[in-house]
């Protein structure tokens, strides 16, 4: 796909899909993003071992679905300071032994396995309302993953790439776009963009409780 520019401004916005030697930047994009969202400070309360977790498990995701799926970036004066993951209909995620094979098994190594199992189950628990929509409903595309880097919040990034990938899924013959969030201002974030819920669930890890809303938009 070639990459194109949107709004210009003094400072060159562009989106593209990632190529494989970015993997790396995007993964720490990931670790920045992520670092005080509760989807892992509930499991990893220790910041340092939080970090290490979200770059050690999303560098085996990028790595397994790099290629299967829809990688896309946001580059601001050529550097990439968001990213996403968009599932086209049809898509059947990697196996865990897919998984495994892209190194998985070092995630497991490097701490407690039952702590990784919980956070596994709460993953599947939160996106299970997102993957049964697109099952069974033509023509749906998911955001599995939205991660703005924390530098540029409040720039519009966040708004332009999600018009973008709208765009994009429009162009492929989309009708849906849908998501799930699990906070309240990201909650009100897709909210004015036109989103809405369709499934709405609280999650429990040992007493500390996370929402979860999963969210579509008509396109």
């Amino acid at each position: 796909m070639t990459s194109f520019q949107q709004h210009p401004s003094e400072r060159d916005l562009a989106f593209e899909s990632a190529k494989r030697d970015e993997l790396k930047n995007v993964v720490e994009v990931e670790v920045r993003a992520y670092e005080n969202y509760v989807y892992f400070t509930n499991y990893f309360p220790d910041r340092r071992e939080r970090i290490s977790a979200i770059r050690d498990m999303n560098h085996c995701a990028q790595q397994t679905i790099f290629g299967k799926t829809n990688c896309f970036v946001a580059k601001l004066d050529g550097k990439i300071v968001a990213m996403a993951v968009v599932d086209p209909p049809g898509y059947k995620p990697p196996s865990m032994i897919q998984y495994l094979l892209h190194g998985w098994w070092r995630v497991y190594f490097k701490r407690d396995m039952r702590l990784i199992n919980r956070w596994l189950a709460m993953d599947e628990k939160a996106s299970y309302a997102c993957h049964e929509y697109q099952k069974n409903i033509p023509d749906v595309w998911y955001l599995s993953t939205l991660a703005v880097d924390p530098s540029v919040h409040g720039q519009g990034i966040g708004t332009r790439f999600i018009d973008y990938m709208e765009d994009y899924i429009r162009a492929n013959g989309g009708k849906q776009f849908i998501l799930f969030t699990n906070s309240v201002e990201n909650l009100a974030f897709y909210r004015k963009r036109g989103f809405e819920v369709f499934h709405a669930e609280e999650i429990d890890n040992d007493g500390k409780i996370m929402g979860s809303w999963s969210m579509k938009k008509e396109l």
